[in-house]
């Protein structure tokens, strides 16, 4: 083997290595995001983000750090009122890191039980979505680029998403004028209707780019 093709070999090695670093560290970050949800750590959430991000949560997008800021310390809130509880389960991880190691794409499910005002009461609540996300390389950091939740059900434990698919869920409407989003949010349809989230990657077999197709009901 020539110096030239030894050179080739460990820069090979060397970028792999650099990829599976950077799928951990993109990991690490997500699952962090969701235990300082649990604990509604706004200041701590602000700081997992770009200052040029876009937040697609379920109520709008939001734009920008200061979008950011708006809904986590504004909407949500810093700390969890009494008798609040949000516990997310984060797993099922895809993620691909594009060429040069800067930016990435990850899609995750995440599962949550939580209690929260329905009608103007506590109530126990099942939830389930998707997140479809960017990120970017920063400093040497990963960070939030683009953060998109798409909702499947929030639903009463009593009740179960057959009965209620989505229950207690604020509107925008309902927020004062500097609180609310900057844009709609997504156009994307809960249970029973179950539109899919697109995939941001290909077939890992066929390399071909598999598009859903439409929902069968709603």
């Amino acid at each position: 083997m020539t110096t030239e093709e030894l050179e080739a070999k460990v820069k090979i090695l060397e970028d792999r290595l650099r990829t599976l670093e950077d799928i951990e560290e993109i990991k690490q970050l997500q699952r962090i995001y969701g235990y300082y949800l649990d604990n509604r750590m706004g200041d701590e959430i602000i700081d997992l983000f770009s200052d040029d991000t876009e937040l697609v949560d379920i109520g709008g997008v939001y734009l920008g750090k200061e979008g950011v800021k708006r809904l986590f310390k504004g909407v949500y809130g810093g700390g969890l009122p009494p008798g609040h509880m949000g516990q997310h389960g984060i797993q099922q991880a895809v993620i691909n890191v594009d060429e040069g190691g800067k930016t990435a794409k990850g899609r995750w499910r995440v599962v949550w039980c939580m209690a929260a005002p329905v009608d103007d009461k506590i109530a126990a609540l099942w939830g389930h979505g998707l997140y479809e996300n960017e990120y970017i390389k920063e400093n040497g950091k990963w960070l939030f680029k683009k953060f998109q939740c798409f909702l499947l059900y929030r639903t009463p434990y009593e009740d179960g998403w057959v009965k209620t698919p989505v229950a207690g869920l604020p509107q925008p409407s309902d927020l004062p004028e500097e609180l609310r989003p900057d844009r709609p949010p997504a156009e994307f349809r809960p249970y029973p209707a179950r539109d899919v989230v697109p995939f941001h990657y290909k077939h890992p077999i066929t390399g071909k780019w598999v598009t859903p197709g439409p929902s069968k009901e709603g």
